[in-house]
């Protein structure tokens, strides 16, 4: 529904357009100024440079003796306005010559034209289309809907403009509201996009009161009598005050937004505005208003508007204006932008160093220019690939310096080896004498420096927000803020061999490495910390809960290392062993190469069952095929398999056990006959295994050497032990050891069911 009304407005704005194109069409902008004097005749006070009457001879004080055949008082705008607008015919006397002129369209020049007709049509034609393209990629985006509604007032003003020119009353009008209307709405769509990303600056009250000082005053203009104010120039007064207003804000959006993501998005729209209405503001309304006389005339300030809709453009294609999911041709791209200069190269060279009057000649000079603009983009481009391309040569380019870095700091594992990367990288790639890292810029610096310099530097960070990766440099000192940890602040500060700035790229250099390192650090510390919470953890009543979280993840990562070894390693091995049976029925190998492959087949089957009981050790299948029972037996087959060891065992399982307490069981029997391999000599083990209704206990007693109790807290030394303690506890279950140096080890856990 919400797109159905936009695309209704889209229409609304397009049928205005074309009405107002047809009005503009009838009439030519005729530009004479009229006095009345006190005998009753009219005569012309002035004639405007770029009207009619310019062009067909018509000079101050010339007398008006008729408009449309009427005595000129009864015209219209004379009557109300002090001007000749809207006539078909004036018939004028200077001397005693009397001439009759017809204003007609055939009547109209090129500058007539070219300035109230073609290039308004232009730039709404590339505004209706901007809004469409926006409205089809973000329909339900409030701030490109507010963006829309502003380029269509902007395309609407620039046509309304030269039908108020005219004093055609619909035309002006239109145009009074929707001038006093477009600093209000593009401050509304500001909000309205910053507000989504969280970071607006001002309050939604400002819009509100700006647009009701406006219609407040658009209300006024309709309803004053004819002369009681002078509406031009309220209306550029009016206009100033918007665009101050606004670029009053934008100003404390800029500051807020420094070193923020959004600072190139608020530089871009910053630039726009500015470049579209300064020549404006500068040039016509402040000139008019002060001396009566502008510097530039409107035609030409307005052609500035092209910038505005053109800068959008550039910010939505690189990601800087609401990231747009679109993708625009080289030729397409480069055409777009010399549109603008060609426009405003064209009009100047018109104006002011050869004017003509032929639209072929005007239609030649506008292609030479646009031909010679697009080829300047062009071989722009070539350029800073070629020397993009040299750069790259550079022993030092700045892209392989933050590879290095990143490698570098990947192996650090202290804050201080991760500064010494930073500040090694530093002095191997820019022109710096002196390096160091400070935590406070009060303090004072290692190095011999220019105590001004350095307070300027001050002077620049306490006015400015402190953003990670930001350089601040004045002369020979520079200063970039690497972070803020455990409310330690660390600047990195240099001085450099020659009193001259950075350049972009290696400010933008710079800025990055210090951030990879800002961030290095901080992952650090955070590990850190994760790892002092993990062992506070370990000695608090969360232990249970943690524990036991460890060793279900243990366990499922040994399902899946399990599952991949019998998916791969050992259907490989299988499919070998097949595939050399095949070989050994075949009648053509002599005795020597079946030998071979007898014992190639004879390898291949222990690697089989080798692979086959690290899968069994990783992860039992019995458990849930055959019950625990069967699962130790054939643990315990496969011990004394491989051991001289003498197991006697007995299980008694009377109740229900868990899967968790059924794989705990085996794991823990598992560890035990392990650990009797590696530490307990023991020639005799004895397993008791009791599930009764409430618990399962399981009893283990061998002959061995034995451990010293005091030891039996070291983990390094008794790593196995130490785990089956944990396992144990994970389950809420006790672990109770009983040993002595040389009289074996006892040991009885018991696991609640």
């Amino acid at each position: 529904m919400a797109m159905n009304r936009e695309v209704i407005v889209i229409i609304g704005a397009f049928v205005v357009a074309v009405y107002l194109t047809v009005l503009n069409v009838t009439y030519p902008l005729i530009g004479i100024d009229v006095v009345e004097k006190k005998n009753g005749d009219v005569v012309v006070s002035g004639v405007y440079e770029f009207g009619w009457a310019e062009q067909h001879g018509v000079r101050p004080n010339d007398r008006v003796i008729k408009i449309n055949g009427k005595h000129p008082r009864f015209h219209n705008t004379v009557k109300k306005y002090h001007v000749i607008e809207q006539a078909k015919t004036i018939t004028i006397q200077r001397r005693n010559q009397v001439q009759t002129l017809r204003v007609d369209m055939k009547s109209h020049g090129v500058a007539q034209w070219a300035y109230y007709i073609l290039l308004p049509t232009i730039f709404f034609v590339f505004t209706i289309r901007f809004s469409i393209f926006l409205l089809r990629l973000r329909p339900h985006d409030k701030s490109a809907i507010v963006l829309i509604y502003f380029l269509l007032l902007m395309g609407l003003c620039y046509v309304s403009a030269s039908l108020s020119a005219k004093y055609e009353p619909i035309g002006r009008q239109l145009f009074n509201g929707i001038f006093l209307a477009l600093p209000t709405v593009f401050l509304h769509f500001v909000y309205k996009y910053f507000e989504k990303e969280k970071k607006v600056w001002f309050a939604k009250t400002t819009v509100f009161f700006l647009y009701g000082l406006n219609v407040s005053l658009v209300f006024a203009l309709l309803t004053a009598p004819f002369h009681s104010i002078d509406e031009t120039n309220v209306l550029l007064l009016a206009c100033l005050i918007n665009m101050s207003s606004v670029f009053t804000l934008l100003a404390k959006g800029w500051k807020k937004l420094q070193g923020d993501a959004l600072q190139h998005t608020i530089k871009g729209i910053v630039f726009a505005i500015s470049s579209s209405t300064i020549p404006f503001l500068f040039f016509y309304s402040f000139p008019m208003l002060v001396m009566k006389k502008w510097i530039l005339p409107a035609e030409l300030t307005v052609i500035f508007l092209f910038a505005l809709p053109t800068v959008f453009f550039y910010l939505m294609a690189t990601d800087q204006l609401f990231q747009l999911p679109f993708s625009i041709g080289r030729l397409k791209y480069l055409g777009l932008f010399a549109l603008f200069p060609s426009f405003f190269i064209m009009i100047v060279y018109n104006q002011w160093i050869r004017r003509s009057s032929k639209w072929a000649e005007l239609v030649v000079l506008f292609s030479v220019v646009y031909i010679i603009v697009l080829a300047t983009f062009y071989i722009k481009e070539w350029l800073d690939r070629k020397w993009r391309a040299k750069l790259r040569m550079q022993k030092h380019f700045y892209e392989e310096s933050l590879y290095r870095i990143s490698e570098q700091l990947k192996k650090q594992r202290t804050v201080e080896g991760a500064m010494y990367c930073l500040e090694k990288e530093l002095q191997e790639i820019l022109d710096v004498e002196k390096i160091e890292v400070i935590q406070s810029i009060n303090e004072p610096l290692s190095f011999e420096y220019n105590q001004a310099h350095w307070a300027n530097i001050v002077k620049k960070i306490n006015g400015a927000p402190l953003s990670i990766g930001r350089v601040m440099e004045h002369r020979s000192l520079f200063v970039v803020f690497i972070g803020s940890f455990h409310e330690t602040s660390l600047w990195l500060v240099g001085k450099k061999k020659r009193p001259l700035s950075f350049r972009t790229e290696q400010k933008d250099w710079l800025s990055t490495i210090v951030y990879y390192t800002s961030m290095t650090i901080e992952n650090m510390l955070k590990v850190e910390e994760l790892l002092k919470e993990l062992d506070r953890l370990k000695e608090t009543e969360h232990s249970i809960s943690f524990t036991r979280l460890m060793f279900q993840w243990s366990e499922r990562e040994r399902k899946k290392l399990a599952i991949d070894l019998h998916d791969t390693l050992l259907q490989d091995l299988i499919l070998l062993r097949r595939k050399v049976e095949n070989l050994l029925v075949q009648p053509l190998y002599v005795e020597d190469i079946q030998k071979q492959l007898n014992d190639i087949e004879e390898e291949i089957l222990d690697v089989i069952d080798v692979t086959r009981e690290i899968c069994h050790e990783l992860r039992p299948p019995f458990l849930s095929q055959m019950g625990l029972k069967q699962a130790i037996s054939q643990l315990i087959a496969r011990f004394h398999l491989r051991t001289n060891i003498k197991v006697k065992w007995n299980v008694h399982i009377q109740a229900k056990l868990g899967e968790e307490q059924e794989l705990a069981m085996y794991r823990i029997i598992q560890e035990l006959l392990n650990n009797a391999v590696k530490h307990s000599q023991a020639s005799t083990i004895q397993l008791v295994l009791d599930a009764q209704d409430e618990a399962v206990q399981l009893c283990y007693v061998d002959d061995g050497v034995g451990i010293e109790m005091e030891k039996l807290n070291d983990h390094h030394d008794n790593l196995g032990l130490f785990g089956i303690k944990e396992r144990v506890q994970g389950l809420g279950g006790t672990c109770k050891i009983a040993s002595s140096h040389g009289s074996g080890l006892e040991i009885t856990v018991t696991i609640p069911l």
